[in-house]
């Protein structure tokens, strides 16, 4: 995976979660697999964001049809 993918992906996962107030910040990559951080602005959006297996399912699904390699995609979720 290049930095632009692994870029590319952050940005998709952000606007997911972006109209419900969360964040995403990118943590590591490796040519098969990535790995974010999930941040949540208040208490209050907490329950607004899609659960964590629902964003990664999206994700990987979406990473893979970019990056053929990729084998894993970790959300990390402070909830």
């Amino acid at each position: 995976m290049t930095p632009e993918i692994a870029e590319q992906l952050k940005t998709s996962l952000s606007e997911l979660v972006a109209q419900d107030g969360g964040a995403i910040e990118l943590v590591q990559f490796t040519d098969n697999s990535i790995e974010f951080d999930l941040l949540l602005g208040d208490e209050g959006c907490a329950d607004c964001v899609m659960p964590r297996e629902f964003l990664e399912r999206i994700i990987f699904e979406k990473a893979q049809s970019i990056c053929k390699d990729l084998k894993s995609v970790t959300l990390n979720d402070p909830r």
